[in-house]
């Protein structure tokens, strides 16, 4: 009988043993549970707010740059830190490796029209793009985009942004250009933006008036940013409806148009500048031993069709690249109609071998002959004049010339 008894009681002290073994499983489950449910979530959720905050000093970082360059006319490349890893946690399983952000680009229209003094009205434009970062994580997080020399913030029903305009400053106008390629991608890695300069090209002649049409996504944003920029020559608005900025100025004296030839999968920056002076200036003086830019030795002689075409010669010095040097050739070429064409033309032969036309840089110092060839013109008659508009640029050390010559016809054919 005792013997049972004392087996009863081993039996029910094994049973206590079992079930406090089960109940400390189920508490470590139930911690597990809790901290896989709820904590995991919340310390991922922090990994992709710190993230966020490293994209946006990625995006500010990609507004410096693109200012660098346009302004420079140096390349860089820019740095996006695209998604984030979650780290590894013993014994805890995460959604997936992380999340993975994207970079895409939408284009908008920059339109120009501007009167030139005595001539109808004419006008360019740029497509220029818009660059968005977005990341699909676990946080509502808004897209971060790039436009115009501004970082947005985008929730989709609200937008913000914690920037200052840069476009109007006064009556000078500055429009950042973002033309070129940018190839979508989506990744948790680190992806460079390539940025290359873009060269300038410049109005020669006073303009009267000028009206920018700015495309935007966010109107509601750049009518804040804008307010109180109108001044009593250049007035600012925003056109909700058609999502414009619309900018109208008679204090321009000079546009600064930004140009490309787009090569390869890379975004050119550069800069629509409208001032008050006019630039490039003529230097009185200049010593042409040192590296000074200059166009000198200009003439002139008949073309292929004798009354109709001319050919001019000029001998330029210092000069960084063919396509720095520039004729105003409009008032030659018809002066009865304004060709927006003929307002800026490349020379296009060079006599020298290490200064070919073709060449996107050329070393200075440097001396080389150039010609405008072959180009077309009325029959002018004897005693008639035309000038002609000549600027010359050293990009590498920021010096202009300019100079203007006045060729009159002699009998039928000649110039001098």
């Amino acid at each position: 009988m005792r013997a049972g008894i004392r087996s009863l009681w081993k039996e029910e002290r094994g049973v206590s043993v079992v079930i406090g073994a089960m109940l400390m499983l189920l508490v470590v489950a139930t911690m597990w549970g809790t901290i896989q449910a709820f904590f995991v979530p919340d310390w991922n959720k922090d990994v992709e707010y710190e993230h966020l905050n490293i994209v946006h000093n990625d995006m500010i970082t990609f507004k410096s740059d693109v200012e660098d360059v346009a302004f420079n006319e140096a390349p860089k490349s820019s740095d996006f830190h695209m998604g984030v890893r979650y780290p590894n946690r013993m014994f805890l399983a995460n959604p997936g490796p992380g999340v993975a952000g994207s970079l895409t680009s939408e284009n908008m229209t920059v339109t120009i029209e501007y009167n030139i003094e005595g001539y109808p009205a004419v006008g360019t434009s740029y497509e220029t793009n818009r660059i968005i970062y977005e990341v699909q994580g676990t946080v509502d997080s808004p897209k971060l985009v790039y436009e115009h020399g501004v970082i947005i913030r985008d929730y989709g029903s609200a937008n913000a942004t914690t920037d200052e305009q840069s476009l109007i400053i006064g009556d000078e106008i500055y429009i950042p250009v973002l033309t070129g390629n940018l190839t979508a991608s989506s990744s948790m890695e680190t992806e460079s933006i390539a940025l290359r300069p873009m060269s300038y090209l410049y109005s020669r002649s006073k303009i009267e008036e000028v009206t920018i049409t700015i495309d935007t996504a966010y109107p509601e944003v750049w009518e804040q940013l804008l307010a109180g920029t109108s001044t009593d020559d250049t007035t600012v608005s925003v056109n909700q409806t058609r999502s414009q900025i619309v900018v109208t100025s008679n204090a321009t004296e000079q546009i600064g148009f930004p140009t490309v030839e787009v090569t390869a999968d890379a975004l050119y920056a550069g800069l629509v500048t409208l001032s008050t002076t006019l630039v490039p200036v003529q230097y009185s003086e200049i010593d042409l031993d040192e590296h000074y830019p200059c166009i000198l030795d200009i003439s002139i002689e008949e073309g292929d069709e004798e009354k109709t075409q001319s050919t001019i010669t000029a001998t330029v010095k210092n000069v960084t690249a063919p396509y720095d040097i520039h004729a105003d050739l409009t008032a030659f070429s018809d002066p009865a109609a304004f060709d927006p064409e003929m307002d800026d033309v490349f020379p296009d032969y060079s006599s020298s071998v290490n200064c070919p036309i073709t060449a996107t840089s050329w070393v200075v110092p440097n001396q080389t002959t150039v010609r405008w060839t072959n180009i077309t013109h009325p029959e002018y008659d004897k005693g008639d004049a035309v000038i002609v508009s000549f600027w010359v640029i050293n990009t590498e050390n920021n010096m202009k010339f300019f100079t203007q010559s006045v060729f009159v016809r002699e009998k039928d054919k000649n110039w001098y």
